[in-house]
């Protein structure tokens, strides 16, 4: 190789030596960029995904109180016989309340061990802050004969659902009894 050749292989070099390392630090630049904007969007869909898994869990939860109170609560008292004094405006009677015009499951204590009725120890639910708890209101009653039929009770069952992260969810349901005898012997 001549000199001269030398030379001009050097000029060269030396007019590239920032070029390259510029480029490959716009290049590391970007790909920061796209990969914090990714492992954001992850982030956000995990806590979108634990916010519905605790949803379903409380909303679950609720249902479980009122299929409960459904299945076993009309089989004894204050219901069978039924008994009309436990139905009284503070709930204070176990979660028997007295109908109100205001929705009580947005005013009502739920904290309150005697404001309202809870799963018993066979029926807990893993997985959730607090167990779920329900209320049952006497709205109003309808049709019955004098001292022969009892007319049919209105009841509003309330339950709510608390789930892992405290997020709370209710369900309402109506429900239509007619019981065996009044506990004053009025029908029956």
């Amino acid at each position: 190789m001549t000199l001269i050749s030398k030379r001009l292989i050097h000029s060269r070099v030396d007019r590239q030596n920032g070029a390259v390392l510029i480029v490959a630090m716009i290049f590391v630049v970007i790909m920061t960029a796209i990969v914090l904007s990714v492992m954001r969007g992850a982030t956000l869909e995990e806590r979108m995904a634990s916010n519905s898994s605790n949803n379903q869990r409380a909303l679950q939860a609720a249902e479980s109180a009122v299929r409960y109170a459904e299945a076993t609560l009309f089989t004894a008292a204050p219901l069978d016989p039924f008994d009309r004094s436990k139905f009284v405006a503070d709930c204070s009677g176990g979660g028997y309340c007295a109908a109100q015009s205001t929705p009580r499951w947005a005013s009502h204590t739920w904290s309150t061990s005697n404001t309202t009725a809870s799963l018993p120890g066979d029926y807990q639910i893993s997985g959730v802050a607090s167990q779920p708890s329900f209320i049952i209101e006497l709205v109003g009653q309808e049709g019955g004969q004098n001292q022969k039929l009892c007319p049919k009770l209105i009841l509003k069952i309330t339950g709510r659902g608390v789930g892992a992260d405290g997020s709370e969810d209710f369900v309402e349901t109506m429900y239509r009894y007619r019981p065996a005898s009044f506990a004053d012997g009025s029908c029956g």
